[in-house]
């Protein structure tokens, strides 16, 4: 038996009530993959942010699986700073990679970026929303296996110039580029910042129009050194970096 209850998804609704009922594909997981039995503690996530311990009170016979609330848990499993990760797009990188990796580390917004280099297009709508579907998939997972409560944000496809518009100053906003001066280890994150913007480029890079864009809206450029990486392990490995530098690993 594990040392820490499972965990399971109520479905994205806030929970009201003492008592929930799991969606099918959890009642089944709990039910005929774990075998738990009634009585059994188990942890809930709501996937904004609100976890619920309590107690299977209902289970088998084609039910859904149903608990009993305990106990609230707010932020459940949730880092103190809000991360989000912008990652330009390319026709090698892995999104679902960078999706799952970064749920793990704590990124509460993922947004895909369309930059100059990219070689990706977004033109067929329908294409565009069952990718999404499968990033929330990917990110629902992750949240449950990394025990956190929230499920994070993703975005649709959004240009590098309309990126832009939305960076802000209170926010630390670092930009990660092979040729930049300045290393991250330099790079000024207080243990107490609670927004942090990572932006890292396809594989391609940035361009030079976007660097000069970037450094005109604030945004520090920085490099992870010499050893260039693939996109798809930059943005996870920034992400421990970050996280590691505010304290949130320890």
């Amino acid at each position: 038996m594990s040392s820490q209850p499972h965990i399971f998804y109520t479905g994205g609704a806030p929970v009201d009530g003492d008592s929930v009922v799991l969606p099918r594909a959890e009642s089944h997981h709990a039910a005929k993959v774990l075998r738990l039995r009634k009585g059994e503690i188990v942890i809930l996530a709501d996937g904004l942010g609100c976890a619920y311990r309590g107690e299977i009170t209902r289970l088998g016979r084609g039910a859904p699986v149903q608990v009993r609330i305990h106990s609230v848990i707010r932020n459940f499993g949730e880092p103190q700073v809000r991360l989000t990760l912008a990652t330009g797009l390319s026709t090698g990188s892995k999104f679902d990679t960078v999706v799952e990796k970064g749920t793990e580390l704590g990124v509460s917004r993922f947004v895909p970026l369309i930059t100059d280099r990219s070689t990706v297009k977004v033109d067929d709508p329908r294409r565009a929303m069952a990718k999404l579907s499968r990033y929330e998939k990917v990110a629902l997972a992750a949240m449950k296996q990394s025990r956190r409560s929230l499920r994070p944000e993703i975005t649709s496809p959004v240009t590098f110039e309309n990126y832009m518009k939305e960076i802000d100053g209170e926010s630390v906003n670092l930009l990660f580029h092979p040729g930049a001066s300045a290393a991250f280890r330099d790079a000024a994150l207080a243990p107490g910042a609670k927004r942090v913007n990572l932006i890292v480029g396809a594989e391609s890079g940035f361009s030079d129009d976007e660097i000069a864009s970037a450094r005109d809206r604030g945004v520090t450029i920085v490099s992870l050194g010499r050893r260039i990486l693939r996109t798809e392990t930059a943005g996870p490995v920034i992400c421990a970096l970050v996280m590691n530098s505010l304290g949130e690993l320890r």
